[in-house]
């Protein structure tokens, strides 16, 4: 036996029970069926397991009021082991009547929460008003964060029994979906994507086609659908089934115990054996922990992502051993002179694994390198992204490389390849690094390389949107005592969003800003992108001999996560200046008469200080 334990929940009216029992045993779960009155007398029992199932099949055609008990019973008896279950990422999985309780208790569409806020969110009469039962199809959401749904990239197949089921929700759907939480939706062949299916395709009139949604990280689902009810193709109409005669409902039950599995021990690996079985069995690379086939599914799953951002210039990409662009438009260019730099996203990865976001990491390495390329002068032409995981997971994987798609494609910068590495003996469990490099060009007389600085000429800044990629090392041993959701009242929103809010790029505010100057016969003479070193290690990079810039620091408002740092930090100014970019993102030296015209351009453009007589760069 696996050791891993499966609560599958009774409760008066639950009658789907044996079947979810047979789903979680059949994927290797130990599995016990209570009752909820069981439970409240042993509260303690729930947090003996590993992973919780809610079944559905409610008695009365399925009253919408028949979950109400149930999710009462589970938020005030058991609230306080419910949520430590939740929080610590132990998987929960409600079907069809096991959603409403779900969603009456708070556990879905958002976290778990007793303090009083209005539920968004609930399942309410179906389009036809009468107990549907019939197969339908689902589609899985590459981009859901979702754990029950993992690899799951074709649409399968699964029965429906319920007379509730319309999802019904008062906030923004399209940012429940792009926040990740949209797991499922109904499909059909004829469908198109973003298209509302049809009745009966989609029994049950959900808008957007919602099937099943998850929390915001992942360990939560409801569904409408009964996975519990197709684990073998002896129970499909037609005798059809997916490997080895399984049914397709039972891959989500799989997920489960896969990602029960790595929780209860990361170390470990699917299918690990003992040195003693390796020998008689043979060595091979997936025994050394590098699993091959789960990095051609990743190449699999980012594909289009990455093809998205590729024109007619890339004439070889993703699959190719090496990339290839054409120069073709290069000659047109008098002296054309190409720019490259390489990065990395840093320990914000620490956080982005820590709160299971992935979807945006990939703008903090695009934007960033795209900052430092704007510098010289120059334009992005291609990016290059090397991800290296301690396991690959397929999905993470493509979450992670279609971020930096979206990111290359929003600045017109074609993602030309890249590199995925699985290498479990140089990163821990459940860590990643993000890298990548850029290539752009500049014509050579209007690189920028700060040569014509000189005293008299102004310093404006852009703003930063939050810490960018630098600073992470401090700021979260600053706040490592905290939980990621935590809200502080200064900074309006969680530490997670506050700190994994991405990169902001420049791109178009520098390009919008050349142009305007060139009309004018003026010209941008130096920039400084404010990353690791603070103000002092980037702007002294560009200043000429003889010259010293002198930063104003009182000449904006420090917004209030660095505030909050230095309060929480006990950090001298001086190392606030030295490690954060304190608000401001991206420094411009101009001409007095230039800073006027860019100002008129750019409004958000500050006059931070200026250039004088002397050595290096004053803060004051």
């Amino acid at each position: 036996m696996s050791g891993l334990r499966a609560l599958v929940l009774r409760a008066p009216g639950i009658n789907r029970d044996p079947d979810a029992a047979l789903a979680c045993r059949l994927v290797g779960f130990e599995t016990d069926r209570i009752h909820i009155n069981q439970l409240i007398k042993q509260p303690e029992l729930l947090l003996s397991y590993q992973f919780l199932v809610i079944p559905g099949g409610f008695s009365y055609g399925d009253d919408l009021g028949a979950g109400t008990l149930l999710a009462k019973n589970l938020t005030i008896h058991l609230g306080e082991q419910l949520r430590q279950f939740v929080d610590e990422g132990r998987p929960v999985l409600g079907v069809c009547n096991g959603f409403q309780v779900l969603v009456r208790a708070g556990l879905l569409p958002g976290a778990f929460s007793d303090d009083g806020e209005t539920v968004k969110a609930t399942l309410t009469d179906n389009q036809q008003a009468q107990f549907e039962c019939r197969w339908v199809t689902l589609a899985a959401q590459p981009e859901s964060k979702s754990i029950f749904t993992r690899g799951i990239a074709q649409p399968f197949e699964t029965p429906i029994a319920h007379g509730e089921g319309q999802f019904v929700y008062s906030g923004d759907l399209a940012r429940l979906r792009e926040a990740g939480q949209v797991a499922l939706v109904y499909t059909s062949s004829s469908s198109h994507e973003g298209e509302q299916v049809p009745y009966p395709e989609n029994p049950n009139g959900s808008l957007g086609n919602i099937a099943g949604i998850c929390n915001a990280r992942g360990n939560v689902m409801g569904m409408m659908p009964h996975p519990e009810n197709y684990v073998s193709a002896l129970q499909h109409p037609l005798r059809r089934g997916h490997i080895n005669g399984e049914g397709e409902g039972l891959q989500i039950f799989r997920n489960a115990y896969e990602y029960a599995q790595q929780l209860a021990n990361p170390s470990a690996t699917s299918g690990s054996t003992t040195p003693a079985e390796q020998k008689k069995a043979g060595l091979s690379y997936a025994s050394s922990g590098v699993d091959v086939e789960a990095g051609e599914r990743a190449v699999r799953l980012m594909k289009e992502a990455v093809r998205s951002t590729q024109g007619p210039e890339v004439l070889d990409g993703i699959g190719a051993f090496a990339g290839v662009y054409s120069a073709k438009n290069l000659q047109k260019m008098l002296q054309p002179a190409l720019v490259a730099s390489t990065d990395g996203v840093g320990t914000k990865t620490l956080l982005a694994a820590q709160a299971n976001r992935y979807d945006t990491i990939g703008y903090d390495i695009v934007n960033h390198s795209i900052n430092d390329l704007i510098t010289q002068g120059a334009r992005p032409l291609f990016f290059m992204d090397y991800l290296a995981v301690n396991k690959l997971d397929p999905v993470q994987a493509a979450t992670i490389v279609k971020s930096v798609a979206d990111a290359c494609r929003e600045a017109g910068c074609a993602l030309l390849g890249g590199e995925t590495a699985e290498m479990p003996d140089v990163y821990m469990p459940g860590v990643f690094d993000l890298a990548g490099t850029i290539v752009g060009v500049v014509e050579e007389d209007q690189a920028n390389n700060g040569a014509l600085i000189q005293p008299g000429d102004v310093i404006l800044g852009l703003a930063s949107n939050g810490l960018h990629t630098n600073g992470y090392s401090l700021a979260r041993k600053v706040f490592a005592d905290y939980e990621l959701e935590t809200v502080f009242p200064e900074l309006g929103e969680s530490l997670a969003d506050a700190l994994l809010r991405p990169h902001r790029s420049y791109l178009k505010e520098v390009t919008q800003l050349r142009a305007y100057l060139a009309d004018r016969n003026r010209y941008i003479k130096g920039m400084a992108h404010i990353t690791g070193g603070g103000f002092q290690g980037n702007i002294s990079r560009i200043l000429p001999q003889g010259t010293q810039a002198v930063i104003e620091t009182s000449s904006w408002t420090v917004p209030a996560l660095f505030q909050l740092l230095a309060r929480l930090g006990d950090i001298p100014f001086a190392e606030l200046y030295r490690t954060f970019n304190m608000g401001i993102g991206m420094v411009i030296v101009l001409s007095p008469k230039a800073a006027l015209d860019a100002r008129s351009s750019l409004p958000e453009l500050l006059t931070i200080g200026q250039i004088v007589e002397g050595e290096g760069v004053v803060l004051r």
